[in-house]
């Protein structure tokens, strides 16, 4: 399975963004490390989970017999670990919490997690979302295997839509049969701006001398060509919204369009939207796209002019139709780009 830690530096140079005046850079976030809650749980809120008893000498699978993992199994312990929280949230008192925590990990998840001790959970029948989860130093020939997480994810609204994104820092002990949670507590300094959501960059520029194509122009394969919104006249920042072409590595015939979600705010690496212009059936071979390419389309009837182009497509978006696929208008053809099928895009030069 493809990584999806890596994130491209796609944010290439887009110059003189449909203004003579640079787009100014997002404002610098901040992050303020809040301090730890005080709140302890009382004794009875902790269930008596059986202790942990290491065996220095127990035989373990032969992953155990190399220092760190080869695949992806920190990311399925971190997803099997956000499926059993979801249970807790939604309620606590028929879930399996020894199967998931030490007695120890329970205490500190109670005293640090506020929607733990929150009466019928803080996401009551909605299940956590794993973005990614960060492995901090662990040697699994260590006895017992202990492996550090920063665990990223997102929070769905109780009600309606919107999403929160929070982390935990997770020591997971493995007891022999499962990875529990042993130490449970704030993310590491240097991954907590990851649970922060993406925000609406500031006002761009308005735009100055916008060109746009003559009818029967054909699709315009130059990723630097600004983008401007033509309602408001001004222009759309490489935060918002990127466009590579000639994908991949400057040599395909592929066009990838990132854009943020909801549309305006900034691209979530944890997130991604991609939609894709695949004219030879490429991506939809290596089955990245959840539907084929489609140059000759027509508009759903709930489709909208965004207003946001480059002179030569429109971006019209279906509110329908906005989790697989967007639509880019040159004149009288309608060209519906399928959604990526997975979080991690299509980001591949090989």
């Amino acid at each position: 399975m493809k990584s999806w830690l890596v994130w491209l530096a796609v944010v290439c140079a887009v110059v003189a963004a449909c203004s003579a005046t640079p787009v100014p850079s997002p404002a610098t976030i901040v992050v303020v490390t809040p301090s730890p809650p005080s709140a302890q749980p009382s004794e009875s809120a902790a269930p008596r989970c059986a202790p942990l008893v290491s065996d220095a000498t127990a035989s373990l699978d032969p992953v155990f017999d190399h220092d760190i993992f080869v695949r992806d199994e920190s990311e399925a312990i971190a997803a099997d670990f956000l499926a059993g929280l979801s249970a807790v949230y939604a309620d606590p008192d028929s879930a399996d919490v020894c199967a998931l925590f030490t007695e120890r990990g329970w205490t500190e998840a109670l005293a640090f997690d506020p929607r733990l001790r929150a009466v019928g959970g803080g996401a009551a029948g909605k299940d956590l979302v794993l973005r990614i989860a960060f492995e901090g130093p662990y040697d699994l020939r260590d006895r017992p295997p202990v492996v550090p997480l920063d665990i990223i994810f997102d929070i769905p609204a109780g009600t309606g839509t919107g999403v929160t994104r929070d982390g935990l820092h997770v020591d997971f002990v493995f007891d022999g049969e499962r990875w529990r949670a042993d130490r449970v507590g704030q993310v590491t300094p240097e991954n907590l701006a990851w649970t922060l959501l993406p925000s609406t960059p500031p006002p761009s520029p308005r735009r100055a001398g916008f060109v746009r194509d003559p009818d029967g122009a054909s699709f315009d394969e130059r990723a630097e060509r600004p983008w401007c919104d033509d309602g408001l006249g001004r222009t759309i920042s490489s935060d918002q919204l990127v466009l590579l072409t000639r994908y991949p590595c400057d040599t395909g015939t592929a066009a990838v369009l990132n854009l943020g979600r909801p549309l305006g705010t900034s691209l979530d690496p944890l997130d991604r939207w991609e939609y894709v212009r695949d004219p030879a059936g490429e991506f939809l071979a290596q089955d990245w796209l959840t539907a084929p390419y489609d140059g000759h389309s027509t508009l759903p009837t709930d489709a909208t002019d965004t207003g946001w182009t480059n002179g030569n497509v429109d971006l019209w978006i279906s509110p329908s139709d906005l989790d697989h696929a967007v639509y880019l208008v040159r004149g009288d053809v309608v060209e519906r780009w399928p959604r990526a099928a997975r979080s991690w895009g299509v980001m591949d030069c090989n």
